[in-house]
């Protein structure tokens, strides 16, 4: 007498479903609105991300002391050194990359282009890496507004201590050294966090490599063909949700920190300086990267709605998912489209002197 085989366990979300495979792509869809909009305004962002690198160019052939805070925000945003604006150009790649990884998790998933190829193979580790990937570049951007406030405090804090140390007639020599100490401590700082930047979010995403990826039909307001990526076989079964998070929660409560700090430290140099003194470039760089540093918090807005409707559950993650694009876009925006229109280093000179905060 046979044994009848088992029958093979069926395939989650919407793989081999024949109604999935058979799907036509519509371009009249809020999905595909959302996958043709960054054209307007991503292409002049570029520019403004590569004009930033070009000046970062320059400050390091000209041996600017602002050199490791630009190389920072640089990386951030084509990853979205040691001196305020490096640091700025730093963030500007680190947001780049993770705009491009998030295209093609929510934005080309959500709209179709994909649903048909999905339904017609198995899950796979190729859905898992484009996951991984998404979440590894997410959870990196949260270090760096942190490390840019922490640097910018360094800069308004250090230099008026050490100058108080030396007496008046050794001000200008004060002062040189005041800079140079500041520079070698922002140096140091961001050759050390840059390495653990780039470590740390395999502590939040490890679970992920036992994993295989596979594509689920996105519930409402999403319509048919819409699909989102999830995964299973993790380890220990672990899920990414408190892991984003503790993520969130922490960074974002560090950097609120470390701005209000900030904040404080500007309202203080504001009242001591005298009215010509606030004209010059020195205080308007100051302000310029205090503005840059608070629009770095809204890197985590995106991540915020997404953590608190997860735990609300029900069709309110759809609904933060498709929301979730225009946050993303405002994270990798906003910082240096602030920082090109604040900045007097991006203001055409009147005379021939070259004057650096």
């Amino acid at each position: 007498m046979s044994v009848p085989l088992p029958s093979p366990a069926p395939l989650p979300g919407i793989h081999r479903n024949e109604s999935y495979i058979n799907f036509e792509v519509s371009f009249f869809t809020f999905p595909m609105l959302l996958l043709v909009l960054p054209i307007f305004y991503m292409p002049v962002t570029i520019i403004i991300i590569l004009r930033i690198f070009v000046k970062l160019l320059y400050a390091i052939k000209d041996k600017n002391v602002n050199v490791p805070l630009f190389s920072a925000i640089c990386i951030s945003h084509i990853m979205a050194s040691c001196d305020s604006r490096e640091v700025i150009q730093q963030i500007n790649f680190q947001c780049l990359l993770f705009f491009i990884c998030d295209f093609f998790y929510v934005r080309l998933m959500t709209s179709g282009v994909f649903t048909s190829w999905c339904a017609s193979v198995l899950p796979n580790r190729y859905l898992i890496i484009l996951y991984a990937t998404t979440f590894y570049f997410n959870y990196a951007n949260m270090l760096f507004p942190f490390l840019v406030s922490t640097m910018r405090l360094i800069l308004f804090a250090y230099p008026q201590n050490q100058a108080k140390v030396l007496t008046r007639d050794d001000l200008r020599c004060s002062v040189c050294l005041a800079i140079l100490s500041t520079f070698q401590i922002n140096r140091t700082i961001l050759r050390t966090a840059l390495p653990i930047i780039f470590i740390y979010p395999f502590f939040s995403i490890f679970f992920m490599f036992s994993a295989e990826g596979f594509c689920v039909q996105a519930r409402s307001p999403f319509p048919f063909g819409s699909v989102v990526i999830a995964f299973r076989g993790s380890l220990f079964e672990l899920r990414n949700n408190y892991f984003l998070l503790f993520n969130n929660l922490f960074w974002m409560s560090s950097c609120l920190i470390n701005n209000s700090i900030l904040l404080v430290k500007l309202v203080q140099l504001k009242m001591s300086l005298s009215f010509q003194a606030r004209s010059q470039k020195s205080y308007k760089a100051e302000v310029s990267l205090t503005f840059t540093t608070f629009s770095m918090i809204f890197s985590y807005l995106s991540n915020s709605m997404i953590v608190i409707a997860a735990q609300l559950g029900g069709e309110l993650s759809y609904y933060a998912i498709m929301l979730r694009p225009f946050g993303n876009d405002l994270e990798t925006c906003v910082v240096p489209w602030v920082f090109y229109l604040t900045h007097p280093i991006f203001r055409r000179k009147t005379n021939t002197l070259r004057v650096f905060p």
